[in-house]
């Protein structure tokens, strides 16, 4: 069902409600009006009747009530009756208006309703030491008639104003969604490689207006996805092509002539070694799209402090090789909330990229520390530094500086920001004044209130 369609028929249902009881209160409270004159008048015309009867006696009664029977005020048909003790003393007019005898010997002044359309209005008094009662009755067909005439006519006209409010509801309601359907129909009109293109904005700013504003925000982010994503499938795909390249063409040279087995040997280590390159930057990638891909981070409690010692001791022996000398400064409790495993391939990635980049004999320091409700994790190396222009790019996907030697797939770093943005957190990079770089990772604590 269309939005026009069920708007229509909000609006027909609340119409329809309106009408109904609009059409009910009128009915109700013209009633109402009509019946309290008709009753209004026919007891005033009983009560002074029987007042004056019971001031001058029986003897003049058939002159007062034949002229009460005679008044056609109220209505043509009339009747009459007078019953005095357990005698009818007067009775004239309309013989088919008769009171039910149940309701004919109230003790007080009542309204009751005849046969044949009559309303009757008693009244008890008291007349020559007799106690007596006054039977005054009107034809009220009239205006049962108009009653009726009126419901009939409610009853035609609510529907008819109903028919026209959903036909002009259901117009309405189209000329409103009109705005919505154009937008459809543009956003119809671009293709997966169109997204450079925006929705046309209304002049007139309202709720279409900042719905169009809102599209247009997430074209531009799908584009810029879209363009970073199809960067990053061609770069990978140039990254891969080349150790395959090398793999192939070594193992072609290889197969081309007989060698000793000395030379198969090599070449079969130079091939095991540019496997493992593609399996190392295959992992990375796969690393990477689960990282990007992933919306929960985890709950654990994870001790920057502690993460960095085990870190450390994995990678020392890589240190080591290089005759480099690593420290550790780690304050004590500082706990973060994610991925201890995701964390952890983190410090592990930035002291291998400060293990490449530091000089041979080097040292590489390892700082964390808490700061202003954060845990920060300093990793610091005296290699050659970097330009401004680097520290820009270093966390864009395969990209190695100019000093890079070779290794490596060129993820580390990108790899290292997609899990801590994750997690809520920023990396950055700085060039040490006294050279070398300076990787920096802050991570929000877990409750810092009971900390100094």
């Amino acid at each position: 069902m269309s939005i026009r369609v069920r708007l229509t028929l909000y609006w027909a249902a609340i119409t329809a409600a309106i009408l109904i009881a609009a059409g009910l209160t009128i009915w109700i409270s013209f009633a109402r009006e009509l019946w309290s004159g008709f009753d209004g008048a026919l007891m005033e015309e009983a009560d002074t009747s029987a007042a004056a009867l019971s001031r001058s006696g029986l003897g003049i009664a058939n002159e007062i009530l034949h002229r009460l029977a005679q008044e056609k005020d109220l209505s043509a048909g009339r009747r009459i009756r007078l019953i005095v003790g357990n005698r009818i003393v007067f009775e004239e007019g309309d013989a088919r208006g008769q009171i039910p005898y149940a309701a004919a010997m109230p003790s007080t002044a009542a309204l009751i309703d005849g046969t044949h359309g009559y309303r009757f209005a008693i009244v008890s008094f008291t007349v020559e030491g007799e106690h007596g009662w006054l039977q005054d009755g009107a034809d009220s067909s009239r205006l049962r008639a108009t009653l009726h005439d009126l419901r009939r006519r409610l009853l035609v006209i609510i529907p008819l104003i109903l028919l026209g409010s959903v036909l002009v509801g259901y117009w309405f309601a189209g000329k409103a969604l009109e705005p919505l359907n154009a937008i459809g129909g543009h956003l119809s009109a671009i293709e997966p490689r169109d997204l450079g293109k925006r929705l046309p904005l209304p002049e007139v700013h309202d709720e279409a207006a900042r719905l169009i504003e809102s599209i247009n925000d997430l074209l531009s982010r799908l584009e810029r996805a879209s363009n970073a994503q199809h960067r990053f499938v061609s770069e990978a795909a140039h990254e891969l092509r080349t150790p395959l390249t090398i793999l192939l063409s070594g193992l072609e040279v290889t197969l081309q002539k007989p060698r000793d087995a000395h030379e198969y040997v090599r070449a079969l280590e130079d091939a095991r070694a540019d496997a493992r390159r593609l399996c190392a930057m295959a992992e990375d990638l796969l690393a990477l799209t689960r990282v990007e891909r992933a919306h929960d981070v985890g709950d654990q409690q994870v001790d920057i402090g502690e993460l960095a010692r085990d870190a450390c001791d994995t990678i020392k022996p890589l240190a080591d090789a290089r005759h480099q000398t690593m420290s550790i400064d780690a304050a004590a409790t500082l706990r973060v909330r994610g991925n201890r495993a995701d964390l952890r391939r983190v410090a592990i990635n930035l002291l291998d990229n400060a293990i490449k980049f530091a000089d041979e004999r080097g040292a590489i320091e390892v700082v964390a520390n808490r700061d202003n409700g954060f845990a920060s994790l300093s990793v610091r190396d005296n290699g050659p530094g970097v330009s401004a222009g680097e520290l820009s790019r270093m966390f864009d996907p395969f990209y190695r500086g100019p000093r890079a030697s070779g290794a490596g797939s060129g993820l580390g770093l990108t790899l290292c920001r997609e899990i801590v943005e994750a997690h809520g957190g920023k990396i950055e990079a700085f060039e040490r004044d006294g050279g070398g770089c300076e990787i920096r990772v802050r991570l929000v604590l877990v409750d810092d209130s009971n900390h100094g």
